[in-house]
């Protein structure tokens, strides 16, 4: 018992530790992996002296850039089955990372991969037929009751609906009397077009969206699942909607494939779509983004002039906004666009006690956050890539250099040891 203690206090003190999230490494940044088999291959770190194995997971990609999926009939599959190829790419908890290796270790290692992120440097070591093994598994997909459960939070959903999120409750968030609190009230999503003319015109919610689970894959470090959606509007489809969940311990990523068939202009003008999450009164919170200089949005009730400022300014160059609520957890989210993409993207942001924006499950917009893009052509497949990061508080930093610290791209190196 005394050793374990010990080496949990030295974990505390590793570099990078107290950021847990799981980063995303390129196959080709491991260029001794390419082309092998998955199975031989396992990862370890050097923690508190000693060399233990830490869990990984391999993630297929396919040649679209997407997760791949048997059951996606869109996407093309990168390599085959079991075999490492350049499309894939490689799951690691940022916080497994660990010091350098000194001296030899008793497995077979192949080789160090170094890591560099933000002020950070960690190694972690490939090691062939290793006998011992990570069994840690930190998330977990419930598709019976529709719950996430990882070690840090659990995500509600509307039973048969991946696209109806409900209670949200995070470890380290709790009301003032130390109760745990739902910061969620809803995702919602929400399309507004002219039907036949623009002087006729129909807003589409969550509600009247029935997303399919076609497969998922489960694993230590993420739970990856693929959901199709079709909608209609008087007998006529007019939106294809492919989603690919990436549930992490600590993070979410949403890629989304969505298709306004041609046959839709028959029906619909070009429509605006919103996409945001609306939260549990959560006054006094802090909202900022890296487009809208260092104004700071705050949530009373209101919508103040700076708020609708924020409001006012189109989304440019690199998309990330930041909410912190001030009472145990952060929220970092990043929206990516296909290169080309050039259609007006904004911040859509509710400020208001007694808004009602239905469905919802408690009063007003306490705050509502998210992006609204306009004028999605018709006849055209658009991508993009909403990535949720959670955190008890920013790791302290502000706001700018945390984004900077979890975004920017792992610098890798790989070193073989043969």
């Amino acid at each position: 018992m005394l050793r374990i203690l010990l080496s949990l206090c030295c974990l505390a003190l590793l570099p990078g530790m107290a950021i847990a999230h799981v980063i995303q490494i390129p196959a080709t940044q491991l260029p001794g992996l390419l082309e092998e088999p998955t199975t031989p291959y396992s990862f370890f770190s050097v923690r508190g002296g000693r060399f233990e194995p830490v869990p990984h997971q391999w993630l297929e990609f396919s040649a679209d850039g997407i997760p791949w999926f048997a059951k996606d009939s869109s996407s093309r599959r990168a390599g085959k089955a079991g075999v490492i190829s350049p499309s894939d790419r490689l799951l690691l908890r940022r916080s497994d990372g660990g010091e350098r290796l000194s001296g030899r270790a008793t497995e077979q290692v192949v080789a160090e991969v170094e890591v560099k992120m933000g002020s950070d440097t960690f190694y972690y070591y490939a090691v062939r037929n290793a006998y011992r093994q990570a069994t840690q598994r930190y998330v977990r997909f419930d598709q019976q009751r529709m719950v996430v459960r990882s070690t840090d939070y659990s995500l509600s959903m509307e039973p048969g609906n991946m696209l109806i999120w409900n209670d949200f409750f995070y470890r380290t968030f709790e009301t003032p009397s130390g109760k745990p609190e739902s910061i969620l009230d809803t995702l919602k999503i929400r399309m507004s077009a002219g039907v036949f003319s623009e002087n006729a015109r129909v807003t589409l919610t969550n509600q009247n969206l029935e997303p399919r689970i076609e497969e998922v894959i489960e694993g230590p470090l993420a739970w990856v699942v693929y959901a199709t959606t079709t909608l209609t509007v008087a007998r006529v489809p007019v939106m294809r909607m492919r989603n690919y969940f990436l549930l992490m311990p600590q993070q979410t990523d949403i890629h989304t494939r969505f298709t306004l068939p041609t046959v839709a202009r028959s029906v619909l003008t070009p429509p605006t779509l919103s996409i945001s999450l609306d939260g549990n009164q959560l006054y006094g919170s802090q909202l900022v983004t890296s487009w809208t200089g260092d104004k700071v949005a705050i949530t009373d009730g209101k919508i103040s002039a700076a708020e609708q400022a924020m409001i006012d300014t189109p989304m440019s160059g690199r998309n990330w906004l930041w909410f912190g609520t001030g009472r145990g957890f952060d929220l970092l989210a990043q929206v990516d666009f296909l290169e080309g993409f050039e259609r007006p993207v904004r911040l859509h942001y509710q400020d208001d006690a007694t808004l009602a924006n239905p469905p919802e499950r408690f009063p007003g917009q306490l705050p509502n956050v998210g992006f609204t893009i306009e004028q999605i052509p018709i006849g055209q497949e658009f991508y993009f890539l909403a990535s949720l990061y959670f955190s008890e508080n920013s790791n302290n930093m502000p706001p700018g250099q945390y984004a900077n610290e979890i975004l920017d791209a792992p610098q890798i190196t790989w070193r073989s040891t043969e």
